[in-house]
């Protein structure tokens, strides 16, 4: 039952052919790593292992019926079956309630609508009474933050302060300590669980009793995980448990691939922490990706061996006559340049289902969705809401339907609800019992809005409430008898409201707050350039709105055909796993990558973790990646930031895109000799003679970047070290085996990889 191997690569008859023992996989993208571990599982069947005594765990549920229906087209019906994390945390949790370890509850997770329902009403029992009202007026994000907080310390074993202080968040938090621990009296006295209870409350079980721990491990030969990288605490230390003190422990992912640490996920686990838990017997390596070609494989090298936590792989395409053309593209229209080039690809006959936009921020998608709405080009989005139907945008159709003269058609229930979302967008700080009776007391009125607001502004309010209700009914007033264009009447509205402004004040984060704000720019350079009135510019979003929900319909009725006709939108993080023939990432800004907000609720973000994050992105593509980035002079119409954080991002010139391309190219003819004014890097010769390709190259070398205090270097021979201390062109460095050297920078960057 060994199975036919001849179309496996040597590395992957290494992994497939595994003696026994630990064993970690360190596999690149692209690289066949579920063929290879297909095959372990057949051969160790082969060899007598009942399916049973082998624990197979993929990361989530599609992964795990992909590699089940592969593994029984390989191997038969007699194969172990293939869990998710939580799917074994379900069974454990069975038979531990079974065994009276855990009191018995109701196994099925609670929905998340009732899981935010229940945090806020946390929030408003544990909040300081001062702040509820401000809290109040963020209530969505709130909610949402409180959330992952209880998520994330979920993801640990360590208790909430633990996850409080790994969150770095600010005092004004503090109070959600008592969130998290209302909530989960409020869960145990419910008997009920979340998806996280169901590893959370096994494993928590068993770091406080390893007597028990003992009585659930040891139980299987084989523990296979997929995707190592992306677990986090909890779940490391969950296997710790399930191994026991016998069987094998095979791990595969890539640490450059950890994307997800804002769930707890952190390359260490791969690098370090398993070689302590589990001692390896083996280290493999599938380093040749099937993916795209060399052009890519060349840039994607160049790009990671930046980041210094990161295993020591080398990937080379195992397609040598893959042809992956990389695109650096500067445009001051992102829109006006996606479209003409997806009607260039139409005219080629290129289905538009092999075409992903992958973006950092969803706001970042705002423009683009709507250059496509406004051209009638299909795409599907990942988020839940496309750009028109997000809720920040909705008091900016409120203001259209009035000065449309459409707001009366509405039913007064339905005029009730408008009115409210407009007075308190952004918040204006007016509680919502008292705000609400004045909005339907309003909406029985078919016309001047604004006029009776003035007569009913309650009395009991403050000064600065009654100024700001008094301005919002001003404001309303100048709404209702608009003549201008939708465009220039939506900007009246940010102006008059400062409304970007307290957008972001109501946010919980600077990147929910830059989501929102980006969104609407983009919303208002649309309304901008259709230069419509507000009737004809409602009717015209309207119409791109029924447009898309009829396409959406029809595709979701015919999934054969849908997915080849339409482009996927979706962001970096969604976009792990899989691929597409054409890869644009547009809005590559210092700004936007790597993107660092000053204070952002997750896990503090660092240049080496948006790096992976751009190695994801970028090795999705298979035939051709484009890179957005902004014109060198940005129109002087156009919304920025700031000239400085509208250039393009510095990780491009980590990728040697002109280079890559050139030795890309070079690689599928194999000339006997190379000339180029283009700079030759050392891992761009590394990478020509492990092709077993050495010409004779007349090119000026690649001029080696002092490192800084701090950074990190790499030694053709002694390995990894840290810069402690320059001293005019003489570097100190510390390397890895504790030694500390000192070196002439001019004879050093000869030994730099």
């Amino acid at each position: 039952m060994s199975g036919d191997e001849s179309h496996l690569t040597d590395e992957q008859k290494a992994i497939a052919n595994h003696p026994g023992g630990h064993a970690k996989i360190i596999a690149v993208a692209g690289s066949g790593k579920t063929t290879a571990l297909l095959h372990y599982i057949k051969n160790r069947l082969g060899a007598g292992i009942a399916p049973q005594d082998m624990l197979v765990l993929m990361y989530n549920r599609s992964a795990k019926e992909d590699f089940s229906q592969r593994l029984k087209a390989l191997c038969g019906n007699r194969v172990p079956a293939v869990n998710t994390f939580h799917s074994i945390g379900y069974r454990l949790y069975q038979r531990m309630i079974a065994r009276g370890h855990l009191a018995p509850v109701n196994l099925s997770p609670l929905p998340q609508s009732l899981v935010q329902l229940q945090i806020w009403k946390a929030i408003e029992a544990c909040a300081p009474p001062d702040e509820l009202e401000d809290i109040r007026a963020r209530k969505q994000s709130e909610t949402e933050a409180a959330e992952f907080f209880v998520d994330y310390t979920k993801t640990i074993l360590t208790g909430d302060l633990s996850a409080f202080q790994q969150l770095k968040l600010g005092d004004e938090y503090l109070y959600f300590l008592k969130v998290f621990r209302h909530f989960e009296d409020w869960r145990r006295e419910q008997k009920a669980v979340t998806y996280a209870d169901l590893i959370y409350d096994p494993a928590i079980l068993f770091s406080m009793r390893p007597e028990v721990a003992e009585e659930y491990g040891s139980c299987y030969q084989d523990i296979l995980v997929d995707e190592y990288q992306d677990i986090n605490a909890v779940q490391h230390y969950l296997l710790r448990v399930l191994y026991g003190k016998s069987g094998n422990v095979i791990a595969i992912g890539d640490p450059d691939q950890t994307i997800y640490e804002w769930r707890g996920s952190r390359p260490e686990f791969l690098l370090r922490l398993f070689d302590g838990d589990f001692p390896t017997s083996n280290t493999y390596q599938l380093s040749r990706t099937f993916r795209y070609g060399h052009s890519l494989s060349l840039a994607a090298n160049h790009f990671i061996h930046n980041n210094r936590e990161r295993a020591d792989v080398f990937c080379l395409s195992g397609r040598p006559d893959a042809e992956t053309q990389l695109h650096q593209v500067s445009t001051g229209n992102e829109g006006k340049w996606l479209v003409d080039h997806v009607r260039r690809c139409q005219k080629q006959g290129l289905p538009l289902g092999e075409i992903a936009i992958l973006v950092r921020l969803w706001s970042l998608a705002a423009p683009l969705e709507l250059a496509l709405l406004a051209n009638n080009i299909p795409y599907r989005s990942g988020n839940r809401n496309t750009v028109l139907s997000r809720r920040e945008l909705r008091p900016l159709f409120w203001s259209l339907n009035i000065a449309a003269g459409r707001f009366a058609e509405q039913t007064a229930k339905r005029r009730a609800q408008g009115l409210y979302e407009w007075l308190t967008a952004p918040h204006i700080r007016i509680a919502r019992a008292v705000l609400e009776p004045v909005c339907e007391r309003l909406s029985q009125y078919s016309s001047g809005w604004g006029k009776q607001l003035l007569k009913l502004i309650p009395e009991s309010l403050s000064q600065p409430q009654i100024k700001r209700l008094r301005q919002r009914a001003e404001l309303l007033q100048q709404v209702e008898k608009w003549r201008g264009h939708g465009g220039e009447l939506v900007r009246r509205q940010l102006g008059e409201l400062d409304y970007l402004s307290g957008i972001g004040d109501d946010a919980f984060n600077r990147q929910q707050a830059e989501e929102k704000q980006q969104t609407i720019l983009a919303f208002c350079q649309y309304l901008d350039q259709l230069h419509q009135p507000p009737r004809e510019t409602l009717e015209h979003l309207q119409q791109l709105q029924q447009q898309h929900r009829s396409r959406d319909q029809s595709t979701s009725n015919d999934e054969d055909t849908g997915p080849a006709e339409a482009i996927q939108i979706t962001t970096m993080h969604q976009a792990k796993g899989l691929e597409w023939d054409q890869v644009i990432i547009p809005a590559l800004t210092v700004h936007n990558m790597p993107y660092q907000p000053q204070r952002d609720f997750s896990t503090p973000a660092s240049t080496e973790s948006e790096r992976r994050l751009m190695y994801v992105a970028m090795t999705r593509a298979k035939k051709q990646l484009y890179l957005l980035t902004p014109a060198q002079e940005a129109d002087k119409g156009k919304v920025t930031s700031s000239d400085s954080e509208q250039k393009p991002s510095l990780f491009l010139d980590e990728m040697h895109l002109s280079l890559s391309n050139l030795l890309g190219e070079t690689l599928r003819t194999r000339p006997d000799n190379i000339t180029t004014r283009v700079p030759i890097t050392r891992l761009a010769l590394r990478y020509l003679a492990a092709c077993d390709y050495n010409p004779d190259i007349n090119a000026p070398q690649a001029v080696q970047k002092k490192p800084q205090l701090g950074e990190s270097i790499r030694h053709q021979k002694l390995g990894y070290g840290r810069v402690i201390k320059w001293e005019d062109e003489r570097v100190e460095i510390l390397f890895s085996d504790r030694k500390t050297r000192r070196f002439d920078w001019e004879k050093l960057s000869q030994f730099l990889m």
